[in-house]
This record gives structure tokens, sequence and C-alpha cells, in this order.
């Protein structure tokens, strides 16, 4: 088991001085350009079974490649094809031979010169969010979909000189501060020229398309979409920091490798995954945050379907790319969250639920300007409730003509039924004969009853009851829907809102301090946590410790020794007993060399760290200060315009009710 790898330079006496700056290594062979002029070796810089690749002295922008084993009728037609092949293209993207090495007394070559690339990392270091936090301080999502695209491109020109790159390691692609991506190894390409086959005899199973799973890759003539296979799984490592698409929980029981996972196209974050039982680890954001374009591309790449061919090219990777970087935007609440217009920030939603941060590390988010959270809050503090309402007193209270006239008609009739009953009847009383007596009497009852009949108001008093109701329902209808519309207590709740981000303003300095007197409280904690932050699980030997089971430690967060806790190997499916045993043997074991140091002052990086949390909800605080402005002007210009809306419906359906309840007090 190891932990801190050592390099030693014990052989002075094997190094003299080149003159120019860089001494010239005397173990390394002697070999010349094609034109015969010779090329001194200087440090080395790598070393592996094949080759050892060495800094040419004098030119600290060139390296040599020289293989093991001399000359070879393989390798000269292998490097004298890249040398036809050769195009700018190519060298822009690429560690292409510039130029072809010699033995003494040769014409066969034994190796290449090459650009030297110093100030580049892998991409493993850019999509791991650990490593991206100590080599790309200033990379946020933008520019991963940058490093994205220039991966794609840099695939497109290999495969439009006619080469498959076959086995790749993540290590040969390296990324520039400025996103650009580079590939080395170029010897190890697979060329179209006869004899000429990959000379690697492995690939990285977490690479390896579904249909070669399992098979024997030595000799393995690879082709253009098993690349783009690989390619797919690079784009989404990159876009969903350093997951890999086929690492997650498998809900059927047992476990489920990633490689198997591959085989069966189990793509965690695809539409189907319900359907392969399988679930995303905790804490990823959904594959929507890449768009439908995006996402169906990706369906694509790791579906069944495009086993014989299908997959998307770099070209569509690149156009597809190219528009999604178009449509992004910073979020409002913390500037280096970028995500797409129109959609809400991923990456915010990933800190509130799973209590991590996706590790975007630019130094200093730029404001996003406008007027700051007093002059906010001084404007949402001056804006009162709109005032006013509809006008519901009547000046006039007359009853109206035609519940006057019906009165009028039933007063009418009562009159004159009187009067003609008492009439008849007086006239039989007044009469000389007694036996017409009782007739005149029943003739004024009949008169009276007929009478009444002829000036029946009931009908009317029906239909003007009927009105009553009627304007009663409508005026209750329109108050109810002036109540609903232009109440005050939307706009008293979005106030009360406004006040309480003035409370959690005003309490920022408070923060601050407790913040910067719990760095100081927990010093051997972050010294600590800092020492631990520097080991690699992917740099150390661990003990059943695959490259697969690496990724799929990296897809549940876990990179470093300061990620080694109970609560993370929890979450993580299938890990056996004895690789987490190697595992926490691996951190005790570099826990022994840590040395806390009381005098040490408070980590500026801890500090930093502070201080971006604070200025995050700074920006929390002034952003929904703004939104809440913007949302009480709007709930303030809504009521207005309904006031406006319904301010005469309101009154005239008042009016018609209290002119009803008048008339019907007339008859009723």
């Amino acid at each position: 088991m190891q932990h801190s790898p050592a390099l030693s330079m014990d052989r002075q006496s094997d190094w003299i001085p080149s003159g120019e700056g860089i001494a010239i290594n005397l173990n390394a062979p002697q070999v010349s350009d094609q034109a015969g002029v010779p090329i001194r070796l200087g440090e080395e810089l790598t070393h592996s079974g094949q080759a050892t690749i060495y800094r040419v002295a004098g030119d600290n922008r060139v390296a040599a490649k020289i293989f093991h084993g001399g000359t070879s009728r393989h390798l000269t037609a292998r490097l004298n094809g890249m040398a036809q092949l050769s195009s700018a293209e190519l060298r822009r993207v690429t560690s292409w031979p510039t130029a072809l090495l010699y033995p003494k007394g040769s014409d066969e070559p034994i190796g290449f010169l090459m650009p030297l690339q110093t100030a580049r990392r892998s991409i493993e270091s850019l999509y791991s969010p650990n490593a991206r936090r100590a080599h790309f301080k200033r990379a946020d999502w933008k520019f991963l979909i940058r490093a994205a695209i220039n991966t794609s491109a840099t695939f497109d020109a290999i495969h439009k000189a006619g080469c498959v790159i076959g086995s790749i390691s993540p290590a040969s692609l390296l990324v520039g501060q400025d996103a650009s991506v580079h590939l080395t190894d170029c010897d190890s390409l697979q060329i179209n020229l006869e004899n000429s086959l990959t000379s690697s005899q492995t690939s990285l199973e977490t690479l390896t398309p579904p249909e070669l799973q399992g098979k024997p890759f030595g000799g393995l003539a690879r082709e253009i979409h098993h690349d783009n296979f690989v390619l797919a799984v690079l784009i989404f490592q990159l876009l969903f920091m350093g997951r890999h698409p086929f690492a997650g929980r498998y809900l059927g029981g047992g476990d489920m490798p990633i490689t198997k996972a591959i085989a069966e196209f189990r793509f965690v974050y695809g539409t189907r995954r319900n359907a392969h039982m399988m679930e995303q680890p905790p804490g990823t954001p959904a594959l929507s945050i890449v768009g439908n374009e995006l996402a169906c591309l990706f369906e694509r790449a790791f579906g069944k379907s495009a086993v014989k061919g299908g997959r998307p090219t770099p070209r569509e990777w690149v156009s597809a790319l190219s528009r999604l970087e178009q449509e992004v935007a910073p979020c409002r609440v913390d500037s280096s969250h970028w995500h797409r217009l129109g959609s809400s920030c991923p990456w915010c939603r990933v800190e509130a639920d799973s209590g991590s941060s996706p590790r975007f590390l630019a130094e200093d988010v730029p404001s996003a300007g406008g007027p700051g959270f007093e002059a906010l809050w001084k404007e949402a503090e001056g804006l009162e409730p709109p005032r006013g309402g509809p006008a519901v007193a009547l000046s006039d209270s007359t009853p109206s003509e035609a519940a006057l006239a019906i009165r009028r008609k039933g007063n009418y009739g009562h009159l004159a039924a009187f009067v003609i009953a008492v009439t008849l009847i007086g006239i039989g009383f007044l009469s000389k004969t007694e036996a017409i007596h009782s007739i005149w009497f029943v003739a004024g009852i009949v008169a009276f009853f007929i009478m009444h009949g002829i000036f029946d108001t009931a009908s009317d008093e029906a239909a003007l009851k009927r009105r009553l109701d009627r304007a009663k329902f409508k005026w209750e209808a329109a108050e109810a829907e002036w109540v609903l519309r232009t109440s005050a207590d939307e706009f008293s709740r979005q106030k009360a809102s406004i006040q309480t981000l003035r409370e959690g303003w005003d309490k920022l300095p408070a923060l601050s301090r407790r913040k910067h007197d719990e760095l100081k409280q927990n010093q051997w904690a972050l010294q600590r946590r800092r020492f631990l932050e520097g080991f690699l699980i992917t740099d150390a030997r661990i003990d059943g410790m695959s490259n697969e089971r690496r990724a799929f430690l990296a897809s549940y967060g876990i990179e470093t020794a300061a990620d080694l806790d109970i609560a993370r190997f929890n979450a993580v499916p299938g890990l056996p007993t004895r690789t987490l045993d190697s595992l926490i043997a691996w951190r005790t074991s570099i826990e022994q060399d840590f040395l806390f140091n009381p005098n040490l002052p408070v980590d500026p990086v801890d500090i930093a760290r502070v201080d971006r949390e604070l200025l995050a909800e700074r920006r929390r605080l002034e952003s929904q200060m703004r939104n809440g402005l913007a949302n009480l002007k709007q709930i303030r210009r809504d009521i207005e315009a309904a006031r406006r809306t319904l301010k005469e419906p309101t009154e005239r359906a008042y009016r018609h009710y209290a002119q009803a309840q008048i008339d019907a007090a007339v008859i009723l």
C-alpha cells in the first residue's frame, strides 16, 4: 500500500550541462533527426515498459519519445505512417510527431519529437471535483462545457485523419487553463495503414463499450463508433461532476459493477433507469440539466440500438454542446453556478438537497450588478398597498317607478274591491224587499274577490322577488371577485417575507464573526482534513482497488482520504468489506503522518472558503430581495389593474342589488 510517491536524483555524474539551461542525460540513447542532426536528450520525464520520454536539451518546449527494444518492421511502419498523416489540425490538438528520431547508423526510426505539454492537467483533474479545486480554480460549469466541446473536436480531428483512438486513458487527454484539450500517446492510435493496429494491449474497462466488455483487447481492431462511446462517457463525466453514467445503485439486489451495467445498457440517468432497476447516486442532478438535445444524444450513445453504429459523432457533440454553451447563464444566487436559461439552478438544488457543494471555485464571484440590498430595501419599505375601492353607498334611495306602479295597482285594487263590495251590500240592506238582502250581500262579497283578482299583484311581486335574488347573487359574486383579486393580503404577505430578508441581512455580521471564530476553534480538524485531501484514491496503491471501483467511489463523492467516512460508505452499494478495510487502513496509515501545528494561522484557503460562503449568502439575500421587490411591485400592479377593471362592474352590481332591495321593501 502506497500513499506518497517519491522521486530522487542521486546519479548527478550522469548529467552534464548543455549550456542552454537543460542538462544532457549521458545515459539516454544517442539519436538524430532525419537530416542527421544530433538531438541531445535531457531529463527523463516518464518511463514505461514500451518507451521513455525525455526532455530535449536546449528546448523546453519539445520532448522526445524513444521506444525500447530497438527498431522493428512494425515500429518503422507505424512511425512512418504517422509522419505521412501529419497535419496542422492534428498537431494543434495532439502531441503528433514533429520529427522522427533514428539511432546512430540506422535509417529505421526508434522514436520521435513531439510538443512538450507542461501547463496542462489530465481531463480527470478537471471533471473530478477534488482535483478541480486544486488545479482549475476558475472552472465553472460553462468552462466544463467548453472543455467538452474541445474534447469532441479533438476526437473529430483524429477521426478525420482516418485514425481510431482505441484504448484511451484519461491521463492522455490534457486540458489547459483555457479549456483547450490535447491528446498525448498518439503512437498508440489505430491508424489505417497495413500492419499498424494499436500497440496497446489493455483497455480501461470503465471506458469500454458494451459490445467489447469481457473481450480480449490485444490485436482487436477498434472502430470509430467504439471511440464515440468513450467520448460520450467523458462528456458525461465533465458535465456531471465526474459521475460515471453507469455507476448507481441496483434495486434488484446484489452487486452491479460498472462493467456489468455497461454490458447490460443500464444507463443510470436515462429514461429507462426504472426498467433497468437503477437509482442515481444521492446528490446528483437529473439528465434534464443539459436540455433535451443533449439528453437525447446521451440516450443514443448508451442505448442498445447503437451497438452496431449510430452513436453520436464528435461533430454532433460539438454542435449540441455549442448550442448549450449559448443557452447558459450564471445563477442569481451564486454566479459560479451556470445553468440553462429558463430553468432553476440545479447546483443550488444539489447543495440544498445533499448539503454538498458541486465545488465550482471561481475565486472572485462577480456581482450580478444593479442596486444593492439597502437600496432595494428602502424602495420596498416605501411601497404601500393600493388604496380606494368601489362606491357602494347610494345617494338616492327612491323606489323605482315599476315598484311604485305595482304598489299603486295593489292599493287601487284593495280600494275598488272595498268600495264596490260595500256599495252592493249597502244597496241590499237599503232595499225594501227583505228576500233579496242576502243576494246583494253575496253579490258584494263576490264583487270584492273579483276586483281583487282583477288588480292582483302576486305575479308582479314574484317577479320583483326573482329580480332581488338575481341582483343579490350577482352582487355577492362581484364582491367575492373583488376581494379575491384586489385584496391587499398578498401584498402584505410579500412585504412580510421581505421583512424576513431584512432580518437575515442584519444577522450577516454576526454570522461572519461566528464562522471565522469556528475556523479558529476547529483548527485541528481543518488541518487534518486539508492534509487528507492531498491524497487521492486514484493515485494510491490500495489492495483490491481497481480502476472500476475507483470510478464507482468517485460517482458517490469519495475521491480523497478526507472523504472516507461511514456515512458515505453506507451510501455506496456493493462495496466489499475487504475493500472498506483496505481504504480505512490506507487512511489510517496516512493519518499517522499528520502533525497538528497550533501555531499555524488559519489557512487562507479556509478563510477564502468561508468568505465565499458569506458572499454567496449575501448574494442570495440580495437576489431574493431583488426578486421580492419585483414581486411586490407586480402584486401592486395586478391589484391596481384588477381594481380598474372591476370597479365599474362591482359598483353596478351593488347599485342593482341595492335598488332591488329598496323596491322589494316597497312591495314585500
